[in-house]
């Protein structure tokens, strides 16, 4: 009996334990559809790039983020780049480093344009890698073909780990999928409404 109870408290504390993994396969199975065109679709491992406040006014612009050290940092809640304008993801383990990695964003036409501004601005100044609204990493901007790759991808060597990494390559065209729907699926609306 008491090896039946230990393992059943034991089986609770796995269930409510912060585990990621459990709690996102528990969400996937219960409302959440692989299909971004989908209502239930929720967009996961967003992707949005702040700008560093250096001199906090705590004006309604400038948020508080805290950082896996326990300390926080100050940005500009206005974004630089997002996930609407990211098709694709790659991850690039460090070399000497398995821990940590870098990635290469494959960018849209107007993410380019973004890019290219938000490079522009911040030549020797990093910025800050945001994921699902948490601090993933700082790094400095390159521009577009800047290492010789086609300009459609820029390289962050942002260092971040695995699991965020390989979940941003996972998630990152169906989010641009659902950011970005296809324009003949608005009108489907209204071919519903006359069939009616």
């Amino acid at each position: 009996m008491r090896r039946f109870l230990f393992a059943l408290l034991s089986a609770a504390a796995l269930c409510f334990s912060g585990c990621e993994e459990f709690r996102e396969a528990m969400e996937e199975g219960a409302v959440n559809s692989d299909d971004p065109n989908s209502e239930n679709y929720r967009p996961r491992f967003v992707a949005g790039v702040f700008t560093i406040v250096e001199y906090p006014r705590a004006s309604d612009l400038e948020r508080e983020l805290p950082m896996p050290n326990g300390r926080t940092i100050w940005i500009n809640t206005n974004q630089n780049f997002s996930s609407k304008n990211l098709r694709e993801v790659k991850v690039i383990p460090r070399p000497g480093n398995p821990d940590v990695c870098d990635l290469q964003f494959r960018l849209d036409r107007a993410g380019k344009i973004q890019w290219q501004m938000l490079a522009g601005n911040n030549r020797e100044t990093p910025v800050i890698l945001v994921v699902d609204s948490r601090y993933a990493g700082k790094f400095i901007p390159e521009l577009p073909g800047e290492t010789g790759r086609n300009d459609d991808w820029v390289t962050l060597r942002v260092g971040i780990d695995h699991y965020t990494a390989r979940g941003m390559a996972k998630f990152a065209k169906k989010n641009y999928v659902y950011y970005n729907p296809d324009t003949a699926s608005w009108f489907s609306i209204f071919k519903e409404s006359a069939d009616k």
